[in-house]
């Protein structure tokens, strides 16, 4: 089994005029963008402070990157909470909706038995005056016969 992870690579970088060679696991050049990136923010601090000390940038600078990881890790919090309302409201919308389908589903037997009844009740008026019409015919055409005689 191999447990050695996954294949790691130099990567050569400059911060604040100091060289490193870094580690990474990653994209090399993932790897040299963050060193840029950092490198950008050490030289803006050095450019706005009156010292140019590397240790004091460079703890301005994780000060600094602390401070937005913790402004990005609420947002996330606060993006997750909304995600959770979201799903919620989501799982209840689909249960209305569910209620709504057999509500529906029971609309429609109801409506299929009442046609069903309807057309049976339809068919017993039906018969009921074809008979009538016949014994109408049948007296129509007794006294037709009367008068004939």
């Amino acid at each position: 089994m191999d447990t050695s992870g996954p294949e790691k690579r130099i990567v050569r970088v400059t911060i604040f005029q100091q060289p490193y060679s870094l580690r990474t696991s990653g994209d090399p050049a993932e790897t040299e963008a963050l060193a840029h990136g950092v490198d950008d923010l050490m030289h803006q601090i050095a450019d706005r402070s009156a010292s140019g000390d590397p240790a004091r940038v460079a703890v301005m600078a994780a000060l600094h990157l602390a401070d937005k990881a913790r402004t990005l890790e609420a947002r996330a919090a606060e993006l997750e909470a909304r995600l959770n309302d979201c799903k919620q409201h989501l799982l209840r919308a689909g249960e209305r909706a569910e209620s709504a389908e057999d509500a529906l589903a029971k609309l429609k037997q109801a409506n299929r038995e009442i046609e069903v009844k309807a057309s049976g009740a339809l068919d017993q008026r039906t018969a009921s005056l074809y008979d009538r019409l016949a014994t109408l015919d049948e007296r129509l055409a007794a006294l037709l016969d009367n008068r004939a005689f």
